[in-house]
């Protein structure tokens, strides 16, 4: 039986913790490893870990400074030694199948990912209802045919990009970890993630209950109002550029510029902030320099020249165009 590592970062979520643990711990798949990521958290969270530790033996607690949901999730991958990793948020759950189905899948497909449904609950654990991700199925795919899947969708696209409804073959994050400092880190990784697998097994069995609340990460605001957004674009432009997918990659950065023109959902207040915005803009004429080389295609050498000049004159080329 091989062992299974769950690793759930911790940060002022002293109201789920507790609810979260007893679902992980509650696994017929009795094999695991659990660690418990304290992230600085300042309520009572690094007593309520402690206190878990001290009921199940499976569980192990790190106490670490601060440093962001990613930095959390990458001391869980450097302690753990499972042979495979699943990450859990510690204000949802999952249910009490979740490993054993996932890791009979992975058994059966010899799949070096995982993917388990998921449903949206409230703060009570009721089903929301909306996305609604009945329409899953369970199938073996390619990398290819998993972004054609996510390409085709839009609410329901999570499925494929965040990091916790999926069982992970430990070598996938061989030298790889997630960027820390990031919003949407699970989107950073995947590209990278989905090029070392072979195969993706996706299930539609409800694994995961990703509860709605207020004051979570991924409740404040539009993914849109973010840098983080175009940043990651921008590397899944590159990434597809060097697949040979130019479709694709112009598509992705189109929309990363589209982004950055709307320049007023962004908070710009601090010189860091407005150099990362600057940096981005930048980033966008290169890339389109380097779609001009793979290509030989003069349109994209022009666009590349006007987005050094900035994208007000970008935009007036586009107007002008159509």
């Amino acid at each position: 039986m091989p062992k299974v590592s769950i690793i759930i970062p911790v940060y002022k979520v002293e109201n789920y913790l507790d609810a979260c643990v007893a679902s992980v711990t509650a696994q017929t798949y009795r094999n695991l490893e659990i660690l418990l990521i304290d992230d600085g958290s300042p309520d009572n969270c690094p007593a309520l870990c402690d206190a878990w530790a001290m009921k199940d033996p499976r569980i192990r607690v790190i106490h670490q400074n601060n440093a962001g949901l990613s930095a959390a999730r990458n001391a869980g991958i450097d302690a753990s030694a499972g042979e495979y990793l699943l990450f859990v948020d510690s204000d949802d759950a999952i249910e009490a199948d979740t490993v054993q189905r996932a890791l009979e899948a992975q058994q059966h497909s010899d799949a070096e990912l995982v993917i388990f449904n998921l449903v949206y609950v409230d703060e009570n654990d009721q089903p929301i209802g909306k996305p609604d991700f009945s329409g899953f199925c369970d199938e073996l795919l390619s990398p290819e045919e998993i972004w054609q899947r996510y390409f085709d969708l839009q609410e329901q696209r999570i499925y494929y990009v965040v990091a916790w409804n999926k069982l992970y073959k430990r070598e996938l994050f061989k030298n790889m970890r997630f960027k820390v400092g990031k919003r949407y880190e699970d989107q950073f990784l995947m590209p990278e993630l989905l090029q070392r697998c072979a195969r993706v097994m996706c299930l539609s069995h409800v694994g995961y209950h990703y509860v709605q609340r207020k004051g979570s990460i991924m409740a404040q605001g539009n993914s849109r109002n973010y840098l983080d957004r175009p940043e990651y674009l921008l590397e899944w432009t590159n990434a597809f550029a060097a697949k040979g997918d130019v479709l694709r990659a112009e598509g992705l950065l189109n929309d990363a510029i589209q982004n950055l023109t709307e320049k007023d959902r962004f908070d710009l207040k601090s010189s860091a902030q407005r150099q990362r915005y600057a940096n981005a803009c930048g980033a966008c004429a290169q890339a389109y320099q380097a779609l001009a080389r793979q290509t030989g295609k003069k349109s994209m050498l022009l666009r590349a020249a006007l987005l050094r000049l900035g994208l007000p004159v970008y935009q007036a080329f586009l107007k002008r165009k159509h």
